[in-house]
C-alpha cells in the first residue's frame, strides 16, 4: 500500500508540474508575456520571435504580390481598351540600316527586330534604343523588320522597302 502512495504522489506531482509548463504564460498572450526583457532568452519567446519574423516576410510577399495583380489587371484593362478601337498595324522590312523608323504618318513605332544576319556580315547587333519614332542599333544590320500601328479604320498591310503604304481615307489624311 504504502508503494501505491508513492506512486500516486508522484503522478499527482507530474500532473502539476506539467500543467505549471503548459501554461507558462498565465492570463497572458504569448506577445505579451515576452515583452518582458528579462524573459527574451526563454525558448517560447525565441520561437515567438522567429515565428512573427516569418509571418512578416509572407505579410511583404503577399503584398509584394497583390501589388502585381492589381498592376497586371490594370494593364489589361488598358490592352482591352486599345484593342476595343479600330487599331491598323504595319510591317516594313529594311535591309543594310542601323536606324528603323515609321514614315507613315500617323504612325507609331511598337517593335523592332533584327530578322537576318550572317556570321561573314557581323552577326546579331544589339538594339541600343527604341521610342515611339525609331529604333537603333548598334551596327547596320542585314535586315530588320519595323512593326508601326495606328489608331483609326483602315486596313493592315505587311509593307517591304521600296513600297509604299496603303493611303488612308481622306477624312484622315493631314490636313497642310
Amino acid at each position: 500500500m504504502r508503494f501505491s502512495h508513492i506512486r500516486l504522489a508522484a503522478v499527482a506531482a507530474l500532473a502539476l508540474f506539467a500543467a505549471a509548463c503548459a501554461n507558462r504564460t498565465g492570463d497572458n498572450t504569448i506577445a505579451e508575456y515576452c515583452a518582458d526583457p528579462g524573459r527574451a532568452n526563454y525558448d517560447i519567446c525565441k520561437q515567438h520571435r522567429d515565428v512573427e519574423s516569418v509571418r512578416g516576410r509572407v505579410e511583404q510577399v503577399f503584398g509584394v504580390a497583390t501589388d502585381a495583380r492589381q498592376r497586371a489587371d490594370r494593364a489589361q484593362a488598358t490592352a482591352d481598351q486599345a484593342m476595343a478601337r479600330d487599331m491598323t498595324c504595319t510591317t516594313h522590312t529594311l535591309r543594310q540600316r542601323q536606324v528603323g523608323s515609321c514614315s507613315d504618318p500617323g504612325y507609331t513605332l511598337t517593335s523592332c527586330v533584327q530578322t537576318r544576319y550572317t556570321t561573314r556580315a557581323g552577326g546579331l547587333s544589339i538594339l541600343r534604343s527604341i521610342n515611339d519614332t525609331e529604333c537603333r542599333f548598334n551596327t547596320r544590320v542585314l535586315e530588320m523588320q519595323v512593326r508601326c500601328c495606328h489608331v483609326g479604320p483602315d486596313g493592315a498591310d505587311t509593307l517591304t522597302e521600296g513600297r509604299t503604304p496603303r493611303q488612308q481615307p481622306a477624312a484622315q489624311q493631314p490636313v497642310s
